[in-house]
């Protein structure tokens, strides 16, 4: 009799968890979803409020960014307008459907603009802790990626998913909290080439704007360090004209006029 009950048992938990297996989304499609999330595909103008800290000092800059997508390529320009020593600065970044991802920044000072590529998605943006994959140019190839099951998150239930790169110079793996009902990024946690932990990523305050859900407040800690970044984001308007032209970046000269102007 106990046998029986004990076969029963096993039987029953074996189909539960083909059941949860079954029902479980691919990684690969979570990851996708992750990208449209930080990635939204409707064009937008917003402004940042951006703070880096390192030490017992803290730096603060504004800007205005823009996002679109200009001849099939998803285009991000980030230009500095306070304060006035750095006023000026543009970052465009330009990523393509199989081409590497490409930058071109100008700095004021030097007066030209360089071009960057191909440019690693775990690249530093703006000499902040945060990278062009915390932007939305995150690669969905040469990595594996792996759900390493549920777990909830500020009491949020949540997916657990694990990309490892193939290229590891910079992280060996990075694991990332899915809202399970929404598929927005709860934390992300980066791990060193020694897979030690090294920064953590967090969202916060999101709201809906224009149909669009928004996390007005990213922070990033480097945990090894002590040093963070964290933006505040005001002003988003899903519904900005944006010429094509702003996404020139022989413009990238003129970006500040042609940010305010807009």
């Amino acid at each position: 009799m106990r046998r029986t009950i004990l076969l029963a048992t096993v039987f029953v938990s074996f189909t539960v968890m083909r059941a949860a297996a079954a029902d479980a989304p691919k990684p690969e499609t979570l990851l996708q979803e992750l990208k449209a999330w930080l990635e939204p595909a409707k064009p937008s103008r917003r402004e940042l409020t951006m703070r880096v800290r390192s030490g017992g000092d803290a730096v603060q800059w504004k800007a205005v960014q823009a996002r679109a997508q200009i001849d099939g390529a998803n285009s991000i320009l980030t230009v500095l307008v306070d304060p006035p020593d750095v006023r000026g600065t543009a970052s465009l970044v330009r990523e393509e459907p199989g081409k590497p991802t490409t930058e071109w920044l100008y700095l004021p000072t030097l007066r030209r603009v360089r071009r960057m590529v191909p440019v690693d998605e775990f690249e530093p943006f703006l000499n902040t802790d945060f990278s062009y994959a915390d932007l939305g140019f995150q690669n969905l190839q040469n990595r594996k990626v792996k759900l390493l099951g549920e777990e909830s998150f500020n009491g949020v239930a949540a997916y657990k998913l694990q990309e490892t790169p193939d290229d590891q110079r910079l992280f060996s793996r990075t694991v990332t909290w899915l809202n399970k009902a929404t598929q927005q990024p709860l934390k992300r946690e980066y791990y060193d080439v020694a897979d030690r932990l090294w920064k953590v990523e967090t969202f916060d305050d999101v709201s809906v704007i224009h149909d669009v859900p928004t996390a007005l407040h990213v922070r990033i800690e480097d945990v090894q360090t002590g040093y963070s970044s964290e933006y505040h984001v005001d002003g988003v308007d899903y519904d900005a004209s944006l010429p094509k032209d702003l996404f020139d970046w022989q413009q990238l000269p003129n970006a500040a006029a042609s940010v305010a102007s807009k």
